[in-house]
């Protein structure tokens, strides 16, 4: 089969949009990019092949698409980045201490309703505030039970909390 047959382009094109939304109950959102009309479907099995669940909504996306007879669809997602620079980044009340070392986490438990949850580091039961600020600036748009992932933490008054969200990459 060709090209020509599946009404798809011959091969992925290369993009950057922003994120419209995302929802990862129903699986996909959608993605704006400057100059087109229509907007770009998102699967989350495309998140989910770059390392990620979820993806915040404003976060700007590199990305392969092909278009389909149904539309503008995203293929594969090269890179993820925050809404706006690290110079912007307001965490809040300053920490005691932000420890440099970036270790790996599960997530205990995350509930975007309340704004908060808590991760574990691996080989330790101490549980570690994560806030939903720390959330968006990461560009993850929700967390799920058991997911890892990649965090620097800080310290405030003896409490632990999620200072930072890094890729595992």
């Amino acid at each position: 089969m060709n090209a020509a047959q599946t009404n798809c382009l011959p091969f992925p094109t290369a993009q950057i949009g922003q994120v419209k939304w995302f929802d990862i109950t129903r699986g996909f959102g959608f993605v704006a990019v400057p100059g087109f009309s229509e907007d770009f479907l998102l699967h989350q099995h495309v998140l989910t092949t770059f390392g990620r669940t979820s993806i915040a909504e404003g976060s700007r996306i590199e990305f392969d698409y092909e278009k389909t007879k149904t539309g503008l669809r995203i293929v594969s997602v090269i890179a993820v980045h925050a809404p706006n620079d690290d110079t912007d980044l307001d965490h809040g009340a300053d920490p005691d201490t932000v420890f440099d070392e970036k270790v790996p986490v599960r997530v205990k438990w995350f509930d975007a309703k309340k704004g908060y949850g808590f991760v574990n580091r691996f080989g330790s039961d101490e549980d570690i505030f994560v806030g939903l600020n720390v959330l968006r600036r990461s560009t993850l748009g929700d967390l799920k039970d058991g997911e890892a992932l990649c965090i620097q933490i800080a310290e405030t008054k003896g409490r632990k909390s999620v200072y930072r969200i890094h890729s595992w990459v």
